[in-house]
């Protein structure tokens, strides 16, 4: 991964290059970053960017990666043991994984110029966690780098924010979207404006989807699903809340690669809180409402008709409510009934 990889975060990696180039001072290579900014928009990547061109035995004079030496190659594996990516066990980012890190900051790098901690889901740390890692911030070791990744840093504690270089994270526009798409597959002209649309300015999401065509047949499985539901009576939701749960079954082989029911609920409720979120657009916007779907626009057009903005705001909320509950450990069909129901009861 090198930043010329990067796309429609222009801002964030220049000042990532040009704290490369300049190394040492106030705009220099910082001991700990906190990335902040949506899902899927590339923090990930970026970061991972970031390590390759601080370690690269060859970077260019823009202050990217070669990409092809042995420090980019086992960086791009992930098998590069100067270069770690802290995921969260379960729900959370727990003491015991920031422990294991310290320990290994202990150490200089084996290979590279720099040790590379990256934090995928900084939001997810514990209290006790946050707390572990506050005296390596404020003093670390001078060959270490911390990369903090967040959708929400006002979750962390202000004693761990104040002592990271903040870079922000934008959603990319459509048209984008869209130049992205049309570089890295051959897609329909339609076809990649809806998955633009629909990635809502997430690139890695838009890639996601337009390399994996389950993906697009989930989400269209989905709002079909929804909008049969939203034409029915309010006891369908019983049935409604069955088919959700089938769309969002992982194959044997999904299954084994660690992929939940659960997991797979999260993104469906992402297509579900889109519907929501066209509809609250239409109701405010009018005919020039910028939709997420647009391959469903006359329905909801249609269906906007028939709602308040006030209970589709309300509808927001129920499904936020469900992915905590979700989170929480409900099983699935509870949690997508209750769901059904509280929409039913605010049409």
């Amino acid at each position: 991964m090198r930043f010329s990889d990067i796309h429609g975060q222009d801002v964030a990696v220049r000042a990532l290059q040009t704290s490369i180039l300049r190394r040492s001072g106030s705009i220099g290579v910082a001991h700990a970053y906190l990335f902040t900014g949506p899902k899927s928009v590339g923090k990930t990547s970026t970061a991972l960017a970031f390590a390759a061109a601080l370690n690269c035995d060859n970077p260019t004079p823009a202050g990217d990666s070669c990409g092809n030496c042995l420090s980019c190659i086992r960086i791009q594996a992930g098998t590069d043991m100067d270069v770690h990516v802290i995921q969260p066990e379960k729900n959370q980012t727990v003491v015991g994984q920031m422990g294991k890190m310290v320990a290994n900051l202990v150490y200089p790098p084996v290979h590279g110029k720099r040790r590379v901690c990256i934090i995928e889901q900084a939001d997810t740390l514990n209290t006790h966690a946050e707390n572990s890692i506050l005296k390596v911030l404020e003093e670390p070791p001078a060959y270490a780098v911390m990369i903090l990744l967040s959708r929400n840093p006002n979750s962390l504690l202000p004693t761990i924010r104040s002592r990271c270089r903040l870079v922000r994270f934008r959603n990319a526009s459509i048209s984008e979207i869209e130049e992205v798409l049309r570089s890295k597959f051959d897609l329909p002209e339609d076809q990649a404006r809806v998955i633009a649309a629909s990635s809502e300015g997430a690139v890695g999401r838009a890639i996601a989807m337009a390399s994996d065509q389950r993906m697009m047949e989930d989400r269209r499985a989905t709002l079909e699903t929804l909008q049969w539901w939203a034409e029915s009576p309010p006891i369908s939701a019983l049935k409604t809340a069955e088919m959700i749960r089938k769309i969002a079954e992982p194959s044997k082989s999904e299954k084994e690669q660690g992929q939940t029911t659960v997991r797979r609920l999260q993104e469906l409720l992402d297509y579900i809180q889109s519907w929501y979120a066209d509809l609250l657009q239409i109701k405010v916007v009018g005919d020039k409402a910028a939709l997420t779907n647009v391959d469903f626009a006359d329905a909801l057009q249609r269906h906007a008709a028939r709602y308040s903005t006030n209970r589709i705001r309300t509808g927001i909320d129920s499904i936020m409510t469900t992915r905590r509950y979700l989170e929480g450990n409900i099983t699935a069909q509870l949690a997508l009934e209750n769901m059904l129901f509280n929409l039913a009861a605010d049409r």
